[in-house]
């Protein structure tokens, strides 16, 4: 009874698909992490405008230093209740954590309490961490992508 967690293991490490693990020579794929908000939408306009004067200036700064590829925000005006989503791309969950991390100390450091419209107005949020499978684009790792698609085209 001692091998059958090693035999699962085992087995579970043989039968993973090959999209999970970087081969050899390769850059893993990237992690995509969402956080969906419930937001109330007599204040959404004004969170997003916070979003882009606060937030986005200094998530750029991290994407200028290298320390995530991309955030940015999705927001739709009909269908649940949680109605906008932010994403992160990065090499890792360690990596989006950290630059979350310095992005809230950078936010605090130059606007403190003023910069809370977003928390007002979506109280509520899940977060979750994807790794990208296949695709057609050349963003996130998966075996569609090409090198002729990463020039944004």
């Amino acid at each position: 009874m001692r091998l059958l967690p090693l035999i699962l293991i085992l087995v579970a490490a043989i039968a993973a698909p090959p999209t999970l693990v970087a081969q050899e020579g390769e850059d893993a794929p990237s992690m995509l992490r969402l956080s969906f908000f419930m937001c109330n939408t007599t204040r959404l306009d004004e969170a997003l405008q916070e979003a882009e004067e606060k937030v986005i200036p200094v998530w750029e700064e991290l994407v200028a230093e290298g320390m995530v590829d991309n955030y940015g925000y999705i927001v739709h005006r009909w269908a649940d209740e949680w109605n906008v989503g932010i994403y992160t791309i990065a090499e890792s969950v360690d990596a989006v954590i950290k630059a979350s991390e310095e992005a809230a100390r950078r936010i605090e450091q130059r606007y403190g309490d003023s910069a809370d419209a977003f928390g007002q107005a979506c109280p509520h949020h899940r977060d979750g961490f994807y790794a990208f499978g296949p695709s057609t684009g050349g963003n996130g790792g998966g075996e569609g992508g090409s090198e002729a698609d990463e020039g944004g085209n």
